[in-house]
């Protein structure tokens, strides 16, 4: 009687979904397409998110905005269901409503195409199709259709629909507001574009992002050169050990991307750095590099005879850290991917 029951209930769900499709779905998702919404334009990107607004008040959910106080990012939203307290244990979908494509880059169409004609095809292009207009567009029918179908059980579920509008760059400012949604939800599911074959994420590597100074001595290239204390030179000498870090079979990859240093070639430089990108499977592994990062810059070369006495005087420093931690595999994150 229960599995008949389910049966008619997801039965129903998957008619809402079909008849709201072509007249409603597709149409809607265009219009949030075409609204521009690059992250630093915050009146377009307030725009778009208007445009979610208007869906969740007609599907029945409950509204919170949470600005940024330094007013660069459009309010964030937090979309819950009428059963779902501020303080309640909750599942999250997450989403975000800006992308990487301004106005001026005239990529602002939203194109339909397939085998059988250009209004009714299976493939859609556009700015921010993949990332991640579409994933909302699941999210707002998704929860439209249950409404249609079964209004009691969604009124019930404990569920909030997470909007943020500044993840292409970052999330610098709604960091804070997942922060504090996380000891209120169980299960969150993130609904941007996965990897090939739509295969659902449950592993993402962490990033961290370092800069090393090294701090010599000017001095004259022609008339005081053994004055000085080379800062390029004592750098380049370090990196062959940051650079060591790499070690594939853990997934982690450390890559010194951009070295400077230096300002006029008769002048032996006073100062040079590089900035270093990490990227590890592990928090274990984070801690490891960021624990080596550190030795290296406090050895100065102490005590190495192969590297000359003038250069042994330079010293370093090191700043910055994890970006954000890797999301590693859990028996519970498989069992969430099984389910959905």
């Amino acid at each position: 009687m229960t599995r008949q029951i389910l049966n008619e209930c997801e039965q129903q769900l998957c008619d809402a979904v079909d008849s709201a499709f072509s007249e409603y779905q597709v149409p809607w998702f265009q219009r949030l397409v075409e609204q521009p919404s690059y992250t630093r334009a915050r009146e377009d990107v307030e725009a778009a998110a208007a445009i979610i607004d208007e869906l969740a008040d007609e599907i029945g959910l409950r509204r919170r905005l949470v600005p940024d106080p330094q007013n660069v990012f459009a309010d964030h939203r937090v979309f819950a269901t009428p059963g779902t307290g501020d303080d309640d244990l909750a599942i999250a979908l997450v989403g975000h409503c800006d992308t990487v494509y301004p106005r001026s880059q005239g990529f602002l169409e939203f194109l339909r195409d397939g085998p059988d004609s250009p209004s009714c095809g299976d493939n859609v292009n556009g700015p921010g199709v993949l990332d991640m207009k579409s994933g909302l567009s699941v999210i707002l029918f998704g929860l439209r259709a249950l409404a249609l179908a079964d209004r009691e059980r969604f009124d019930r579920l404990r569920l909030r629909f997470v909007c943020n509008t500044d993840e292409e760059v970052g999330s610098p400012d709604s960091h804070r507001l997942f922060d504090e949604l996380a000891s209120k939800t169980n299960i969150a599911l993130v609904f941007e574009g996965g990897r090939e074959g739509d295969r659902v994420i449950t592993a993402r590597k962490g990033t961290g992002f370092f800069n090393v100074t090294a701090n010599g001595r000017e001095a004259h290239a022609g008339n005081d050169h053994a004055d000085g204390v080379n800062a390029i030179h004592a750098l380049a000498l370090l990196i062959p050990h940051i650079e060591s870090l790499t070690h594939y079979d853990l997934g982690t990859t450390v890559n010194v991307g951009v070295f400077e240093g230096g300002t006029a070639k008769n002048t032996v430089p006073a100062q040079a750095h590089c900035m270093i990108d990490v990227r590890i499977s592990t928090m274990e592994q984070m801690r490891h590099v960021q624990s080596r990062l550190q030795e290296f810059v406090n050895w100065s070369f102490e005590g190495s005879e192969k590297v000359a006495p003038r250069i042994r005087q330079a010293n370093f420093t090191l700043e910055g850290g994890i970006r954000r931690p890797p999301m590693e595999p859990t028996e519970a994150t498989q069992r969430l991917r099984e389910a959905y």
